[in-house]
């Protein structure tokens, strides 16, 4: 079986019950076959550092992707600081995309699977450190890259001269302290989120900074429900 579930011996046949691959189980083995069945489903030990177009894994805390996943970006463009993996999974979810990559090697990887929307650009890491980089007015910027973030916020945010970003992604934020500090200087208001990445053995933290002025998220019609969430039909939500 791939995943683990409850079932109600009162409701199935005998032959069924009978059969190896169903466990019987205590309510904590339930639980913690629950919590399995989750990170499976999550990609807890998929190797971030390979590239999948057609399933793609950013190296982004799961609570900040499930946010992503229930705004609705489609109408935005994004800047994004560090390319990868997540440069697949937001080609889906933004009008457009700008990416700057300092890894010769891994740039080259990456652009076979790029979508027409999506510029791609090499950049030597001190100058991207130093803010070498043109921003065009791009609503959300994501700072993901590997070497100097802080001081990569500090001179990018003194060069703006009018408009800014609505938000600012700070991956690791746990990490760059100072880097948030200088965001909350600019009038940046930071929402943590703290959770699981991708085959990593530690929580981390993804934190969106947002110009509570200007960041207006709509929320996706549908709702967005993830993996195992449970649907129901609550009287209790009756006007």
């Amino acid at each position: 079986m791939r995943y683990y579930a409850r079932l109600n011996p009162a409701k199935l046949d005998q032959q069924f019950l009978n059969r190896p691959e169903v466990l019987r189980l205590s309510d904590v083995g339930a639980q913690l076959g629950f919590g399995l069945s989750v990170l499976n489903e999550r990609g807890i030990l998929r190797d971030p550092n390979l590239l999948d177009a057609n399933d793609p894994v950013p190296l982004l805390t799961w609570p900040f992707l499930d946010f992503v996943e229930c705004i609705d970006f489609s109408g935005q463009r994004l800047l994004e600081l560090g390319a990868g993996s997540s440069t697949l999974w937001f080609q889906r979810r933004f009008a457009q995309v700008r990416s700057f990559e300092t890894n010769p090697e891994w740039s080259q990887q990456l652009k076979g699977y790029l979508a027409p929307h999506v510029e791609l650009t090499l950049v030597d890491l001190k100058a991207l450190e130093s803010a070498e980089v043109d921003y065009r007015g791009e609503e959300l910027v994501v700072v993901d890259f590997a070497g100097h973030r802080t001081r990569f916020l500090g001179r990018f945010l003194e060069r703006l001269s009018g408009q800014r970003p609505q938000a600012i992604v700070l991956d690791n934020a746990d990490w760059y302290r100072n880097g948030a500090g200088v965001l909350a200087r600019h009038g940046y208001h930071e929402i943590p989120f703290h959770g699981f990445k991708c085959g990593q053995p530690h929580l981390s933290c993804t934190s969106l900074f947002i110009d509570p002025a200007r960041f207006a998220p709509r929320v996706k019609e549908p709702f967005h429900r993830p993996a195992f969430s449970r649907p129901v039909d609550n009287p209790w939500d009756e006007p």
